[in-house]
């Protein structure tokens, strides 16, 4: 009996890929927006759409199929944090389908553990589960079961999906684009340039809303100074993230890229592409964020790159077993790093340890809690829910900062105060999975 090495190879990353994401479900399921967003499905039990982002639903169909069924709170986790594997896997045999070159789909496996870190724990978030469109894109352009209507036609189906995502995953697939289109002089590339810059204008002036639309109007070419190109709070994270995490990922890319020629043109738009992302991302995040939060910005950066070597690799020149013994290291490895990253396992301890033998809601001030704590504060009361409901004993947390009112609020021992634009809101929690005790909110100082 003849063994099949690839559906071996295949079979093994997803059965880990999926492992790795159970493993961390608490981590992936109570942090930050993700506790705000798993509780509003719960709450509501309907999809919770953020800044006309519907791309969500791919992430939150199975959490809230969980929910309707009535399912215990410890599998709707499970469910969370393992939905975007259904997607993934999805785009995987679409991109198998449509190509016959297997490194392709080999690419889009790999680029999945590579090019996230911190990300990797941001479950609900639509911009790195559409960033997965982008390798799909290479495969539309070089399928050869499509014509040239089809490539067009299947073009706008992902520009579209991907601009109920997020602005900047436009800008991303723009910029792919038109160097897919300098490499390669295919016309169905310029197409997708135009629905691309369609897209972004009607978003920027006639569709202008929510967040994206107001970053755009609050960028300004005044950051961009010298300083700010090195000393930014995402100039910093570029260089600790790439140098302590994403060197192997990059070596991979760069020995690829080597075997696997490019025009001169082609790699001089994506330096300048490159540039243009990155200071883009100096004036956007100005004022800083969370690890999280940049990673996933610097996540997309790199796929563009591992959409473009898969726009030009070649299988005759990557099927060497040295070459797959390279790329199998440096997944291992990425999947490794994941279990270095213990910020997030903490936090989750250490919200625990607060918790235990004390009342059923408590206010921390803000001043007195650890740094890791400080740059996420405002979910906590969400995570501090869900963790102390897994264990049958249902509290809650809220870290006081100084411009929050609450002090109305602190009299009446049914309120539960989550984020800070809910608090005048009367929330009724849903007692089959989060039965919160009556009582007042005691301080603890």
């Amino acid at each position: 009996m003849q063994i099949n090495k690839e559906r071996i190879f295949i079979s093994l990353f997803w059965i880990l890929y999926s492992s790795m994401c159970i493993y961390f479900y608490l981590e992936r399921g109570t942090y930050a927006d993700n506790s705000y967003y798993l509780f509003e499905i719960i709450q509501n039990k309907s999809f919770c759409i953020q800044y006309a982002r519907y791309a969500a639903v791919f992430n939150q169909w199975l959490p809230l199929l969980a929910v309707k069924l009535q399912m215990s709170l410890k599998t709707i986790l499970f469910f969370y944090t393992i939905s975007p594997v259904f997607l993934y896997f999805i785009i995987f045999l679409v991109i198998r389908y449509l190509v016959k070159e297997k490194w392709l789909s080999y690419l889009f496996m790999i680029s999945l553990v590579v090019t996230v870190r911190d990300s990797f724990f941001y479950v609900n978030d639509e911009l790195n589960l559409m960033g997965s469109l982008l390798i799909l894109m290479v495969a539309v352009l070089r399928s050869d079961r499509l014509n040239t209507i089809s490539r067009i036609i299947a073009l706008f189906i992902v520009i579209t999906i991907m601009q109920f995502a997020h602005l900047f995953l436009l800008l991303a697939a723009g910029v792919f684009l038109a160097i897919y289109f300098i490499e390669k002089r295919q016309k169905e590339a310029l197409v997708g340039m135009v629905i691309v810059v369609v897209i972004v204008v009607l978003r920027a002036t006639l569709l202008k809303g929510g967040r994206d639309g107001s970053s755009i109007d609050a960028l300004s070419i005044k950051v961009i100074t010298l300083k700010n190109l090195y000393a930014s709070p995402f100039a910093i994270f570029f260089r600790k993230s790439v140098f302590y995490y994403y060197l192997p990922a990059i070596t991979v890319m760069m020995v690829l890229f080597i075997l696997n020629k490019s025009s001169f043109y082609t790699k001089i738009a994506s330096v300048f592409g490159f540039l243009c992302l990155y200071l883009l991302l100096v004036v956007f995040l100005i004022n800083g964020a969370s690890d999280m939060y940049n990673d996933k910005y610097l996540a997309i950066v790199f796929l563009i790159y591992w959409s473009i070597l898969a726009s030009i690799i070649e299988t005759d020149k990557t099927d060497k077993f040295s070459i797959k013994a390279i790329v199998f290291f440096a997944v291992l490895l990425s999947f490794f790093q994941l279990f270095k990253i213990e910020k997030y396992t903490d936090r989750v301890n250490f919200l625990t340890e607060l918790m235990q033998e004390k009342p059923v809601k408590q206010i921390y001030l803000f001043e007195k809690m650890p740094d890791n704590l400080k740059t996420m504060s405002w979910s906590v009361p969400y995570e501090t829910l869900f963790i102390s409901s897994l264990k049958g004993n249902t509290q809650t947390i809220l870290i006081k900062e100084s411009f929050y009112q609450i002090d109305d609020f602190l009299s009446d021992s049914s309120k539960f105060l989550g984020a800070e634009w809910t608090f005048p809101a009367d929330i009724k929690l849903n007692e089959r999975y989060f039965p919160l005790k009556s009582g007042i909110y005691e301080m603890n100082r």
